[in-house]
């Protein structure tokens, strides 16, 4: 009996620890019913059908139906001469490259074989409105090493080279020494014989040019680097048509070997109109032009100040040195043969 009455109070406890847990775990309720889902509304971008190409379409080749295709394109990005139905661009001829899928326009297209070549260059469809191609000379250090390709953006440092000269004659000036002269007379010469001296001593004196240099124009984009090479022209190519195996070179024993090719000399900057009689008077007045590369991102105008030689004894406190009584003798090297230049050589120290 004792057992019984035993089981029966452990049954008990359970079953209300077990009520105890379902009344403390249940979720609260209050009263609002689940939460609402979350929504997103998706905003709609306007699009519009254009022609593009259904295939790569080497320049020259007549335009047919099975050659473009319509594509729905977003309605703000639509290119200026683009068109919208492919009736407007069969039987007429491309002008140029058009690759597989890119939209076609009205500047990429002619209708009189005889104009292809007289329509323009490739070059002029890679420049954007109100925008020119201006050439640069470039060498070594005016190029960044030869480090600058199509698509980089440069800054262009000029340098001056600055002569006084008179206003109205512009020719250069010599400062007259009135000093001298004073010196002359106080030592005992006629004032006419002192300025006499002091005027031929004028022939052979060189007037020394002052230098400033500055950055001139910002962010301009490279079009080409070196001479203007027209693009190779593409094959025929059908979505799902295997690709035509591209030519393999074998070299040949004791053939001559490939002349490396010559260093660009030349750069393409596409600039706008003032910009371009800017970089036109830099050229021709001689000024000293370098390119400055400028990062793969970098888009944010700065501002400079000329450096000149105040500029530079100002801004890292470069002391002149004084006049003194006495002076360090250079020796020249013990042979001229072998040490032709001072210091180049641990033979010549």
């Amino acid at each position: 009996m004792r057992r019984s009455r035993t089981l029966i109070l452990l049954g008990l406890v359970l079953l209300l620890a077990a009520v105890a847990a379902f009344i403390l775990l249940r979720p609260a309720d209050t009263g609002q019913g689940p939460p609402p889902e979350a929504t997103v509304e998706a905003t709609a971008v306007p699009m519009v059908e254009i022609v593009v190409a259904a295939q790569n379409i080497p320049r020259g080749r007549l335009i047919t139906s099975d050659a473009v295709a319509l594509a729905n394109w977003p309605r703000d990005n639509v290119p200026p001469g683009a068109f919208a139905k492919k009736e407007d661009v069969e039987n007429l001829i491309a002008r140029t490259d058009i690759l597989y899928n890119q939209p076609l326009m009205d500047v990429m297209l002619t209708r009189d074989p005889t104009l292809l070549a007289a329509r323009g260059s490739d070059a002029s469809l890679l420049i954007p409105n109100d925008r020119r191609a201006v050439a640069l000379p470039v060498d070594q250090l005016s190029s960044v090493a030869y480090a600058i390709r199509p698509g980089d953006h440069v800054d262009v440092l000029a340098s001056f080279w600055l002569l006084d000269v008179d206003r109205d004659g512009q020719y250069p000036t010599i400062p007259f020494n009135r000093n001298l002269v004073d010196e002359l007379i106080a030592a005992g010469a006629e004032p006419e014989t002192a300025a006499e001296k002091v005027l031929a001593s004028l022939e052979n004196v060189t007037v020394f040019p002052r230098l400033s240099s500055q950055l001139i124009l910002q962010d301009l984009e490279v079009l080409s680097f070196g001479d203007w090479v027209e693009p190779t022209p593409l094959p025929r190519f059908t979505p799902g048509a295997p690709a035509e195996p591209t030519p393999t070179t074998v070299p040949v024993p004791g053939a001559t070997p490939t002349a490396t090719p010559p260093r660009p000399n030349v750069v393409i900057l596409i600039v706008d109109p003032q910009q371009a009689l800017i970089l036109q008077w830099l050229r021709e007045s001689d000024a000293i032009i370098d390119l400055a590369l400028r990062g793969a991102a970098d888009r944010a105008p700065v501002s400079t100040t000329s450096v000149t030689l105040q500029y530079l004894f100002d801004t890292f406190s470069v002391t002149l040195p004084p006049k003194l009584d006495f002076a360090v003798q250079f020796l020249p090297p013990a042979n001229e043969a072998l040490c032709p230049e001072r210091w180049t050589k641990a033979s010549c120290r």
